[in-house]
């Protein structure tokens, strides 16, 4: 007979329960690291800090631009890099961005949270001397700890120009004074098909200047390209020239100068870097320039050029302090001045416009009207409002307008506008005055009580006789007043009185509602025509579809030019100088997703390299571009 082990019936339950409360526990011990997985602090995980330094390239064009970027591993919180170490470049700052990433990964039942924090700082970079270069160790802080990046070389090479491409830069006079502005002209000749091109000037970066952008003023028979260059928007012409006997296609910008200090500078050579195809060949290389078609259908291998201009040299002088007149408010060029007045018959405190030009300067953009309160004899007998609009440039010339009003019926001309200024030609400050102009001042009319009751006094009735049976005796006739019952029924009954009865306090209220509308209007004009920036943006587009007539280029200028003034209008902005950047910033900075800026940066991207650089937008077709455009603001308007 086989022995059997009969065991402890107590023992099992104990070992049944041990074995229950070691499955809870490890259950628990699971959780608990679960949780410890899952809010340890994102720094214990994280990779050690450390900075990092990347080129686009190390061998380059002398003047051509190539990208910088620093990044910092290991953290999304850090200062600005010091720049200061960094010679013989132009850097320009392109903005930073936090490239920080999380994710969680489970395997075989654990977890684990992966926590990678990085920031990002861009820059545009330009070499400004020829040879090896060398951008030195950065220093950048992070967390309170200093870091530093490793020295890179760069080398340099002399750009050249070719037949098909040159640049040329010229000065409106190579002799200034302190202040004065002289214009600065760069035309760019073109002999071939240009796929992309950037403009670098060492010039941005000199102290020595102060730069103004001037206005253009656009002439619809010609085509006009923005182009960025030195951190700024410019507005190009093309055209056409002839240049060493040969004819080329052109692109011509200007910029206004104005030194700050006295002394003999150098104005060092504008570059421009491109990318090339074939040659414009028998076509007519003047239309084909910036033609989208064109563009498009480059048949060779796209060749890269870099091309330098010439350089120039400008000598500033210091304005004298001998004799020097106290009214003197910085004028320096040969100045002539000349006003105009309308109406010219008027009676005491009637407006007046005075209209006055300026001309003198090569830039009349920063050109400013003295005080008009200064004018020898116009204070005395005009009143003179302290706001001003500003001047308008038309031409050489610079208008100002200003209202006055005469002070008494004695003013007999608007006497002479003097501006004293410093005239180059001589070498001595003058005065120019403008020439009086005549005027009839008229007194004020006193007006009457009858005049405001529009009362007429009737001819005169029976002359009054001697009383002999009372008042009524002195009229006779048809003209005696038959007695009349006047009363509220009366008023009522009579629908002339009813009408007079009622019509003023209508009336006032009427205008008061008016005037109500009409200052609500006015304390926030920018709410109204952001309120109405959608219906605009769809009329434009609607017609810039319709016309058959617009080449791929003028259609994806003019789709973003609407889109330009609908975001000005909603973000209260001047939507014309609006870069994508800024849009990119404003849009962020009100809380729109960035998945949603990152689209508006793509699809004005798209449409600026069909409109400035010809490489026009995959979406070729007309109605698919103004759709999307159309769909994008859709999206924003909920957003904004």
């Amino acid at each position: 007979m086989p022995l059997r082990r009969i065991g402890n019936p107590g023992m099992s339950a104990f070992r049944s329960i041990s074995a229950s409360a070691a499955r809870i526990g490890w259950r628990l011990l699971v959780c608990v690291s679960v949780s410890a997985a899952l809010f340890v602090p994102p720094k214990a995980l994280a990779d050690e800090i450390r900075v990092q330094i990347e080129v686009e390239s190390r061998d380059v064009y002398m003047g051509e631009s190539f990208l910088m970027q620093i990044s910092v591993i290991g953290s999304d919180k850090a200062d600005p890099p010091d720049l200061s170490g960094i010679d013989n470049f132009t850097v320009e700052y392109l903005g930073g961005s936090n490239n920080s990433s999380h994710s969680i990964t489970i395997i075989n039942g654990r977890m684990k949270r992966i926590v990678n924090r990085s920031f990002v700082f861009r820059y545009n970079v330009t070499p400004e001397k020829v040879g090896r270069l060398t951008i030195p160790p950065i220093r950048i802080d992070v967390e309170g700890k200093a870091f530093t990046t490793r020295p890179v070389t760069i080398s340099a090479r002399r750009p050249e120009e070719t037949d098909e491409f040159k640049l040329r830069i010229e000065l409106s006079r190579e002799t200034c004074y302190i202040g004065e502005p002289v214009v600065l002209t760069v035309t760019w000749y073109i002999r071939k098909d240009v796929e992309d091109f950037r403009f670098s000037a060492p010039l941005f970066g000199i102290d020595h200047f102060d730069f103004e952008t001037p206005e253009v003023d656009i002439d619809r028979q010609k085509k006009y390209y923005r182009i960025q260059i030195g951190g700024r928007e410019l507005v190009a012409e093309k055209g056409r020239g002839i240049l060493g006997g040969g004819s080329y296609a052109t692109l011509k910008f200007s910029i206004a100068i104005i030194p700050r200090r006295a002394g003999v500078f150098i104005i060092p050579e504008f570059v421009v870097a491109c990318q090339s195809g074939g040659a414009f060949g028998g076509r007519d290389f003047f239309r084909d320039f910036f033609s989208d078609d064109f563009f498009r259908t480059s048949r060779t291998k796209p060749r890269k050029h870099v091309i330098p201009s010439n350089t120039l040299s400008i000598t500033v002088r210091e304005l004298p302090t001998a004799g020097r007149p106290e009214r003197f408010y910085g004028h320096i060029g040969e100045y002539r001045i000349s006003t105009k007045a309308a109406p010219v018959d008027v009676h005491v405190g009637d407006p007046i416009t005075l209209t006055i030009a300026l001309e003198g300067s090569d830039y009349p953009g920063i050109v400013d009207l003295p005080p008009l309160k200064d004018v020898p004899g116009l204070a005395d007998g005009f009143r003179i409002p302290d706001e001003r609009a500003d001047g308008r440039v038309e031409g050489k010339k610079k208008i100002f307008t200003q209202t006055i009003r005469a002070l008494n019926e004695s003013v007999a001309e608007i006497p002479p506008v003097s501006l004293v200024y410093f005239d180059t030609k001589t070498g001595r400050y003058e005065t120019v005055a403008s020439k009086p102009i005549p005027i009839t001042v008229r007194p004020t009319r006193v007006v009457t009580a009858l005049d405001a009751e529009g009362v007429e006094l009737a001819p005169a009735g029976s002359p009054v006789e001697k009383w002999k049976e009372g008042i009524a005796y002195n009229y006779e006739g048809p003209g005696v007043v038959a007695p009349q019952d006047v009363g509220l029924r009366s008023v009522i009954t009579v629908p002339g009185w009813l009408a007079a009865l009622i019509a003023p306090p209508a009336l006032y209220f009427i205008l008061l509602a008016g005037l109500a509308a009409a200052r609500k209007r006015s304390a926030d004009p920018g709410a109204r025509r952001a309120k109405g920036a959608m219906r605009r943006l769809g009329a434009r587009l609607d017609t810039a579809a319709g016309d058959s007539s617009l080449t791929p280029g003028r259609l994806c200028q003019e789709v973003m030019d609407a889109f330009r003034t609908y975001l000005g209008e909603k973000l209260r902005s001047r939507g014309s100088a609006l870069t994508t950047g800024d849009m990119e910033s404003m849009l962020r900075a009100i809380g729109v997703p960035g998945d949603l800026v990152r689209e508006v940066k793509d699809l004005m991207s798209s449409c600026e390299a069909g409109a400035y650089a010809g490489v026009f937008p995959s979406a070729g077709d007309r109605e698919e571009l103004v759709g999307k455009v159309r769909e994008m603001a859709r999206r924003l308007e909920r957003k904004l």
